[in-house]
């Protein structure tokens, strides 16, 4: 067996076994930082700093409000443009943001929210549902990447821009949680 039959077996696996996945899935990952909620906020509803402290962004733009919220454009090289859009604007406690595009292999939302702690410090917690359209996607997903990746490093980037090193903590969902947020 050539080495090209070997490759295109593993790959014809990988779908199958991509299409046998669920598409929707939800994960949940909290960090705590030593500042309070507000502040963490202003970080983090602060779209066009992003590449200040997100690792992988080279810039943001602004983009135009829908249903009276912000919406941005992420720019993680220069041939992909990603729009979000905030469904959900509670400060300082709730933040939902939207990712706005048909073309995508992949579509959801996270939710982000601060609780106060007892030492004026935040409890952060990014729940993300999400759905994968691609099967391939599906698969690397789920054995590879991680369904918490994504917040993990979100996570690990905000915290060091507040001067702490913090390991996220993944927490478990309840079936009901898995639904996809509107």
């Amino acid at each position: 067996m050539s080495i090209l039959a070997i490759v295109l077996a593993l790959f014809l696996t990988a779908i199958l076994i991509g299409m046998r996945l669920p598409k929707t899935h939800a994960a949940a990952s909290r960090i705590r930082l030593p500042v309070p909620p507000e502040r963490v906020f202003a970080v983090i509803t602060d779209f066009e700093a992003y590449p200040l402290w997100r690792p992988g962004l080279d810039r943001v733009e602004s983009g135009p409000e829908l249903d009276g919220l912000p919406s941005w454009y992420e720019f993680c090289t220069r041939d992909l443009r990603v729009q979000f859009r905030v469904t959900a604007w509670q400060p300082p406690h709730h933040l939902r943001t939207r990712l706005v595009a048909d073309e995508l292999p992949l579509s959801g939302a996270w939710d982000y929210d601060l609780a106060r702690e007892d030492c004026g410090g935040t409890v952060l917690t990014i729940t993300g549902r999400d759905k994968i359209h691609h099967p391939l996607l599906r698969f690397f997903t789920r054995y590879f990447l991680s369904y918490h990746g994504a917040m993990d490093i979100y996570l690990i980037a905000l915290a060091r821009h507040f001067g702490i090193a913090a390991v996220p903590e993944h927490l478990s969902l309840k079936p009901a949680d898995d639904a996809l947020a509107d």
